[in-house]
């Protein structure tokens, strides 16, 4: 008798030797792709979400490290640097020709990351006649001080005129200020009421530089009538055209 094959399983064909696929559950939203043997599979969006999400990351990590080696730069310091030697460096002939010869001088350096500083001081005095009286001739002098800062790392623009005027004489003696043009960025010449202490100072980048001038007397020997001489002040209108001659040549000289 031929009888009826025998199925080899109930749902019409199915192997039963091989595993069944894995199922694939579908999105919470019932969303997927339904294909060959009828399993959903994974939206691809997501893994390009994904992909788009850490380049973005990537893109600002780029943008940010970039923003800091930007503010890391070294600013321009337009070409100044320090002086070893302000003395050397600031010639001061246009106001020699006015308050006499150099007689003496002492100069300091200090050099640190964020501020290089160099100092000097001249002392200055004319020759005395011959015929002059040796017995209650007072000796004048003056003495020219020097000044240079270069800020390396902090900008002293938005203090240059807040801090003209030194602190100590500041509600003591009244200061007049006269602005300089075409000087550096900025620069203003300073004197009190009898003239006595003229002194300009001058901004250009990160350079700060200042001339000052203090005129003083000594006596060689006992005044006729007690009391010595107090020295003439100069005009500082005869002083300002040497102060300023004598300060471009500084600011060149400091250049590289």
């Amino acid at each position: 008798m031929i009888s009826e094959p025998e199925l080899e399983g109930e749902d019409g064909g199915q192997d039963r030797t091989q595993p069944p696929a894995p199922e694939t559950p579908r999105e919470p939203d019932g969303s997927g792709t339904v294909v060959g043997d009828g399993l959903p599979t994974p939206p691809p969006h997501r893994v390009r979400w994904l992909w788009a999400l850490g380049g973005a990351v990537v893109a600002s990590a780029v943008w940010a490290g970039g923003l800091y080696v930007y503010d890391r730069t070294v600013p321009d310091l337009r070409g100044y640097r320090i002086s070893e030697d302000l003395c050397l460096d600031a010639d001061l002939s246009a106001l020699s020709e006015i308050l006499g010869g150099q007689r003496e001088s002492r100069h300091a350096v200090e050099e640190q990351r964020a501020i290089d500083r160099s100092f000097c001081d001249v002392t200055m005095m004319p020759g005395r006649p011959g015929e002059a009286k040796d017995d209650a001739l007072p000796t004048s002098y003056s003495s020219v001080t020097v000044n240079y800062s270069l800020h390396k790392e902090t900008d002293p623009a938005p203090e240059f005129e807040a801090t003209l005027t030194p602190l100590a004489l500041s509600h003591v003696i009244e200061r007049k200020t006269k602005r300089i043009p075409e000087l550096g960025e900025r620069a203003y010449l300073m004197t009190d009421s009898g003239g006595y202490t003229p002194e300009l100072k001058v901004l250009d980048g990160r350079a700060v530089f200042s001339i000052g001038i203090v005129s003083q007397s000594i006596s060689q020997g006992p005044p006729a009538d007690g009391q010595p001489a107090d020295p003439e002040p100069i005009d500082p209108a005869v002083l300002e055209p040497a102060m300023v001659e004598d300060m471009k040549a500084l600011m060149a000289a400091v250049k590289e």
